[in-house]
């Protein structure tokens, strides 16, 4: 959890909330069936058309570095038992991954641990947050020497099986992108045109479920460090990697339709899980 109070009782900014409105009617979330149907995109079988965006997540990354260390058993154990303890139903699903080994070679993984918490009510969260937000910081101590990166989310797109669908131990890419100045990254494009060509390329055999989220805000009320982050859990490694290695070409021809910078990437394993 923050090395610091969430201070996030803002909602939306007026330009989030327009766009949001645009993309609800009668109070109900647009399905990405309804969606596809308005912009004339063709959902690849066997993926999810009642999936619903604009549900607010909190994306926190905890910093790897020299001589850092990271207990994920006591956060499983306690960190993570006591925050839902404490919130209760105002959180709907929390996560904690932990990044794979890198390949030999490979440059040493930028972050030590991953966490996503979506949100199920925005004020009860706040108003928890505000009540103990200093017990979870004294918590920190005990099971990480690092500090962590902590943005708001907005889930802008999702595709696959539904939130709750993945399990301890499903494996998820954590891809991230900068929100550098004068970078671009397009949500919108990747929602509605990179995220369904991946899906149609390597299907529910390889991708189980597929999320991607824009930046909201800093913990501090900020621009995001972040633009927009994507998590993709794989079904089959062996599919995926077949997928990979046939159509990898195709997406590296689109990246230049949606994003200017260069994102970090972070293979993880679901350690810790909780739903309410």
């Amino acid at each position: 959890m923050p090395s610091k109070q969430i201070e996030t009782g803002r909602e939306l900014n007026a330009a989030g909330e327009q766009r949001r409105t645009l993309l609800k009617g009668a109070g109900a979330a647009l399905t990405w069936g309804a969606l596809c149907s308005v912009l004339g995109v063709a959902l690849p079988r066997g993926v999810r058309a009642d999936g619903v965006i604009g549900k607010r997540c909190l994306t926190i990354l905890y910093n790897a570095g020299p001589d850092v260390t990271f207990n994920f058993d006591y956060y499983r154990d306690n960190h993570l038992t006591m925050i839902m303890k404490l919130f209760g139903n105002s959180i709907k699903r929390f996560e904690l991954r932990k990044p794979v080994a890198q390949p030999e070679g490979a440059p040493p993984a930028a972050f030590v641990a991953a966490v996503n918490i979506w949100v199920n009510d925005n004020a009860a969260f706040d108003a928890g947050n505000a009540q103990h937000g200093q017990t979870m910081v004294d918590d920190i101590k005990n099971f990480t020497s690092t500090n962590a990166v902590i943005q708001n989310d907005e889930v802008w797109g999702e595709m696959g099986g539904d939130l709750a669908s993945p399990q301890i131990g499903a494996r998820c890419m954590t891809i991230v992108y900068p929100a550098a100045e004068g970078a671009v990254w397009n949500a919108d494009y990747y929602r509605d045109n990179h995220m369904p060509l991946i899906m149609r390329l390597y299907t529910t055999e390889a991708i189980s479920r597929f999320e991607i989220r824009k930046g909201i805000s800093a913990m501090d009320g900020t621009a995001p460090p972040y633009a927009g982050c994507v998590n993709f859990y794989i079904a089959d490694q062996a599919k995926f990697e077949a997928a990979g290695a046939q159509h990898s070409q195709a997406l590296r021809d689109d990246v230049k339709n949606f994003s200017s910078v260069m994102p970090s990437v972070l293979a993880t394993d679901i350690v810790g899980l909780a739903n309410t």
